[in-house]
């Protein structure tokens, strides 16, 4: 793995853990950012606007208006 990237059993684990919420992305372009906490790269594009996302950076990221959590 490089560049912050996580495995997809990571993912999964963090995921059965409760430490992610998914994030819906209403932007029009592509976009990468590093999480205000965790440090963790997310991408999201308009073909995959959601994606999971640490839980501490959540708040962070919902200030923006261009996310909101999915159910």
């Amino acid at each position: 793995m490089c560049c912050g990237q996580v495995s997809s059993a990571t993912k999964a684990q963090a995921i059965a853990e409760g430490a992610v919420v998914n994030l819906y992305y209403f932007g029009r372009t592509n976009v990468q950012l590093r999480g205000a906490v965790s440090g963790q790269t997310y991408q999201f594009s308009r073909s995959a606007p959601v994606q999971p996302v640490d839980r501490r950076d959540v708040f962070t990221m919902l200030q923006t208006r261009l996310f909101r959590r999915t159910r």
